[in-house]
């Protein structure tokens, strides 16, 4: 997952607090406004609030779907370990990196005790 390709696919910034930190134990999720659907494998996406489309290669659309429940930064980088053969160290930096980047333009969120829902039963 080459920094140059996650990079490509996001465009926009701003939605992330400066002073926010990314660590292996922070928990992320989807952000729930954006628009995402599957095509060849691979996900189309629009950030509703700015108009902006996106468009995932394989390794992104993965962590996009892996986010679909909230997940620590290391809990995702043991399921981007289990799929794609990157090592350990690579794949924290590159998601560290790419996480970051979708946080910035409000395709994910930091997920907190104010912004998880639990479930209905």
């Amino acid at each position: 997952m080459p920094r140059s390709d996650h990079k490509a696919i996001l465009m926009n910034t701003s939605q992330m607090s400066a002073d926010a930190t990314l660590t292996p134990q922070t928990r992320v999720r989807q952000h729930p406004d954006q628009i995402a659907a599957e095509a060849d494998g691979e996900v189309l996406m629009m950030n509703v609030e700015s108009g902006h489309y996106y468009g995932l290669n394989a390794v992104a659309s993965f962590i996009w779907q892996q986010l679909e429940q909230p997940l620590t930064i290391a809990e995702l980088c043991a399921a981007i370990q289990a799929e794609f053969e990157i090592d350990e160290e690579r794949c924290l930096a590159d998601t560290l990196a790419f996480v970051k980047d979708m946080l910035e333009d409000g395709l994910a969120r930091i997920d907190t005790p104010e912004t998880t829902v639990a479930p209905s039963s």
